[in-house]
């Protein structure tokens, strides 16, 4: 629904029924919710330092908007031949921001091309929570004197609150690399992700006073970054994250803001966390527990579909809107139409001999469905397509469970990803969510016994070395082995019950 030159940072719903946005150049526009019309509320880019990933950052409106037309804006600057960050509030008034006054700044606060954070929320006791990066200096994130590294907390008029966790400083979290999201949940908790620096991004809660272990901890207190992280956590009162995505090893999802979504237009995604991501391009819906302080479950939506993703936000009416960080920059409006032409489930895949790879799938439903396509990429952008089904259903329309599937017979070791759609016979397409396989060429493998008592083998049929990382539900590692051939894992770990 727009479209610009400039690269947007941070996205909000807001006054005038319309989406605030920010570019890190330095400018805030507004922008019309259906037609895409875009007002020039301020141009701050003379004050602004853009190298990299430095800019104008997040922004947050006051909470009583109405009577206290407020926006306090997060930017990067460069005083005395250093770079810095701030923030600031601006005054909104007559289709402008203007009147700046400076809510925090202290000088130390340093700036870099990279890890800059930044996002801001006002909590219900009307404080505000900035998050900041490490910019390039890990060492800071530990250290009380400073302001990298953190989560910190302040009245709106820049005051230190009187119960921060010392009453005389801002600091409210420390130990972070680069948190990129921060929102307040109708529960209370405030959740954050971070990017870790070659696996283990994370998703946790935001507890007052609590160490989140950079640069001596990744991800969780498990010793798969170094062997005293396990006591480093026990001695620094390190909170944990609720997630850590440990992908291929050497690389990073790379998580962007998040929101709370609670809309029943669509269900998919009611009443779930939805987190944008750069390098996988994707929304990952992130479902908890009553209490909110436990993972249910994750599933991916749009991988790879519109390009990097940076920022997410909501209507009052359930409208999505998603900024895109890959030029042309884009703002991809989602919403509800009320019709579904297909319902997948099941969508998985198995390795079924060397090079072959088999995709299987169920329709719940079908209304006017032509056929499926299969298509796949080895970079996760780039895709061939590999072959038409036709619709079961009779006419394209069945209210019936239908089974179907695909037996890809050429690809080789490495990384596959697999797009299913479907078209209908109008010619639209609908798209599900993209597979991440990866083979390695070799045979399926084998858990026997399976259950077992003491141990199991993992049978890989393989003479490569093969590194072997075994992750519970929620994704935190409980186990990892190195070998070849035959792999011997304890029971408990892997296979006491029957998986």
């Amino acid at each position: 629904m727009f479209t610009s030159t400039q690269l947007p940072w941070e996205l909000k719903y807001g006054p005038g029924d319309s989406l605030w946005m920010t570019t890190r150049t330095g400018q805030v526009y507004r922008i019309h919710n259906t037609n895409g019309g875009s007002t020039l509320l301020l141009d701050h880019s003379a004050n602004v330092w853009q190298v990299g990933e430095a800019g104008m950052l997040g922004f947050t409106f006051h909470p009583q908007f109405a009577t206290n037309p407020y926006v306090f804006i997060v930017y990067t600057y460069t005083s005395g031949g250093l770079n810095r960050e701030r923030l600031s509030r601006f005054t909104y008034s007559g289709n402008t921001l203007n009147s700046e006054l400076v809510i925090f700044d202290g000088g130390n606060i340093l700036a870099s091309t990279i890890h800059n954070g930044s996002r801001v929320v006002v909590l219900n006791d009307n404080t505000l929570l900035m998050s900041t990066g490490d910019a390039e200096l890990p060492n800071q994130t530990q250290n009380l004197a400073t302001f990298n590294g953190k989560v910190l907390r302040m009245n709106l008029d820049g005051s230190i609150p009187a119960n921060n966790p010392n009453p005389a400083s801002y600091v409210y979290t420390r130990g972070h690399r680069n948190p990129q999201g921060l929102v307040l949940h109708p529960n209370g908790k405030v959740y954050s992700t971070e990017h870790g620096p070659s696996a283990n991004d994370e998703f946790q809660i935001i507890e007052a006073g609590r160490n989140y272990g950079w640069p001596d901890v990744q991800g969780f207190c498990d010793n798969d970054f170094s062997a005293s992280e396990s006591a480093y956590c026990t001695a620094n009162n390190i909170k944990e994250p609720l997630l850590s995505w440990n992908v291929v090893p050497g690389t990073t999802w790379a998580p962007g803001d998040l929101i709370w979504y609670t809309h029943p237009s669509i269900p998919e995604f009611q009443n779930a966390m939805l987190i944008t991501f750069l390098k996988t391009s994707k929304i990952n819906v992130v479902r908890l527990n009553a209490s909110g302080d436990a993972v249910t479950s994750q599933q991916d939506f749009f991988a790879f579909t519109w390009g990097r993703l940076r920022d997410i936000t909501a209507a009052p009416n359930g409208d999505i809107f998603i900024a895109t960080n890959t030029s042309p920059f884009r703002i991809i409006k989602m919403r509800a139409t009320g019709l579904v032409p297909v319902r997948v489930s099941d969508l998985s895949y198995n390795c079924i001999g060397t090079g072959q790879v088999k995709i299987t799938w169920h329709s719940n439903a079908e209304q006017n469905n032509r056929r499926f396509v299969i298509e796949r990429s080895t970079d996760g952008i780039n895709y061939i397509s590999l072959a038409s089904i036709q619709s079961q259903a009779p006419n394209g329309n069945s209210s019936s469970n239908l089974h179907y599937s695909f037996v890809d017979e050429n690809t080789g070791s490495g990384l596959y990803y697999y797009r299913l759609y479907s078209e209908d016979i109008d010619g639209g397409t609908h798209l599900f969510p993209v597979l991440t396989v990866q083979c390695r060429g070799f045979t399926a493998m084998r858990l026997v016994p399976n259950p077992a008592r003491d141990h199991a083998i993992l049978q890989t049929g393989s003479n490569e070395m093969l590194r072997v990382k075994i992750f519970d539900g929620l994704g935190k590692q409980v186990y990892r082995a190195e070998g070849r051939g035959d792999i011997v894992l304890p029971a408990g770990k892997c296979c006491r019950h029957s998986v």
